[in-house]
């Protein structure tokens, strides 16, 4: 079995990083199980259809039908983790410079979370690893995680401009907000470098970067 980054395929009887829905016993979870299975064994280059079919004890029509791809596979897991990522920036409260506080520690552990999710910790690294020779892993990360989310971030902060809690330009404000949320932490948790934080550290860290993002964009 290829390696990546000093990452293990799961034991058996572990399931902490298999994909949401994993567990229960549709065609769909079965399939999105065994991709990332293959994935995560081959690099995203390698990893066939057939293989995921006979793993996931469906057809291969069944995976056109239900997905289309291969790629639609791999961007129906990442755009599900990712949905869950930007959920508290949809709708936020900017009815008050507290209530957008509380909008922006919700989004803040709601994106640590996955972000520090064993899955797509994962993900990020088979990324990196076939990025030269199969680009289209990034490119699927890029249209279904990236560009969605720094939409909703964006529309967040134009929300709190509009209601006159920030002042600043939405996108630089997004980018701002998520450099002092992910730091270097990412990174060196992707490396192998530092063990992901644990859910009481990521909620005081989303709380100490919602108060800094306030003190330093925040209308008086």
């Amino acid at each position: 079995m290829q390696e990546h980054f000093g990452m293990k395929r799961p034991s058996p009887d572990s399931d902490c990083d298999l994909p949401d829905g994993a567990q229960s016993g549709s065609a769909r979870a079965r399939i999105l199980n065994a991709a990332f299975e293959v994935l995560r064994e081959h690099g995203y280059g390698a990893t066939q259809t057939r293989e995921i079919a006979a793993r996931a004890k469906v057809s291969k029509r069944d995976i056109y039908s239900e997905f289309g791809s291969k790629e639609g596979i791999f961007a129906a897991v990442i755009a599900e983790r990712a949905e869950r990522m930007r959920r508290p920036a949809v709708e936020p409260d900017v009815s008050s410079r507290a209530a957008f506080e509380g909008t922006l520690r919700n989004v803040g552990v709601a994106y640590l979370e996955q972000l520090y999710d064993p899955a797509v910790v994962s993900t990020f690294r088979l990324a990196i690893a076939s990025a030269e020779e199969s680009p289209g892993m990034a490119r699927i990360l890029e249209r279904n995680a990236f560009l969605p989310n720094r939409r909703a971030l964006g529309e967040m902060m134009a929300a709190a401009i509009d209601g006159g809690i920030l002042s600043g330009e939405a996108s630089q404000l997004s980018s701002r907000f998520f450099a002092l949320l992910t730091g270097g932490t990412h990174v060196a948790v992707l490396l192998g470098m530092e063990n992901p934080p644990k859910p009481r550290e990521l909620a005081r860290h989303s709380a100490d970067v919602a108060a800094a993002f306030l003190r330093l964009h925040g209308r008086d």
